[in-house]
């Protein structure tokens, strides 16, 4: 990243956390601008809007995973095990960016309305960057039932239990006392507790009898 761009990543990073603690609705530019330590002005050299701001977060929290999945999701033909390492590459993920977590669970519950001007409007032809994630999880679990890989069970419902599994975790983690958890929740044992456990429910949910 060079010196110029900088200041846009840490207005892309404050609005990320702000995003993800108060939602679309309650996020301001003056509240990113304070975060960052900003005029409200300079923001404008680098976003047009709140809008366009949080659309640029959204595309980036999207295409962020997508880049650690896309190899795993393209492998054909599909196998069992490739399931259990997306899983494993989402853990990591979300403990680099627990924000994000935090941001995509409260986007999987929200209405997002695709008019002209909608953070989420996207250009003609063009998929949203949430629904590209949706629908590549989606086209993996159909091949790897039509392949046998996974039990016959319905894509759409499975989709949204894992992501909710997976992002459960990060969304709720920086909420709970560290003396119930007894551990930082990011610290590598606890990660890989989390990861152990999720494999066993999928062997146990998805794995063919």
């Amino acid at each position: 990243m060079s010196l110029a761009d900088a200041p846009r990543q840490r207005i892309l990073d404050a609005a990320l956390e702000l995003l993800a603690e108060h939602g679309y609705e309650g996020t301001s530019l003056q509240q990113v601008a304070d975060r960052v330590g900003l005029h409200k002005s300079t923001l404008f050299h680098h976003f047009k809007s709140k809008e366009e701001l949080a659309g640029v977060v959204f595309r980036g929290l999207a295409e962020r995973l997508l880049k650690r999945l896309d190899p795993i999701l393209a492998e054909d033909p599909p196998r069992f095990d490739s399931l259990l390492a997306a899983l494993d590459a989402s853990v990591e993920h979300f403990a680099e960016e627990p924000a994000a977590g935090r941001l995509l669970m409260r986007l999987m519950v929200t209405s997002r309305g695709l008019a002209p001007g909608s953070p989420f409007a996207t250009p003609p032809g063009e998929v949203d960057a949430i629904d590209r994630l949706v629908i590549a999880l989606g086209v993996w679990l159909a091949r790897a039932r039509n392949a046998g890989v996974i039990r016959t069970v319905p894509v759409r419902h499975t989709v949204l239990n894992l992501m909710g599994l997976v992002l459960f975790y990060p969304a709720v983690a920086h909420h709970i006392p560290a003396a119930v958890l007894r551990a930082d929740p990011l610290a590598p044992e606890m990660l890989e507790s989390r990861k152990v456990e999720l494999r066993e429910f999928l062997r146990g949910a998805l794995a063919p009898a």
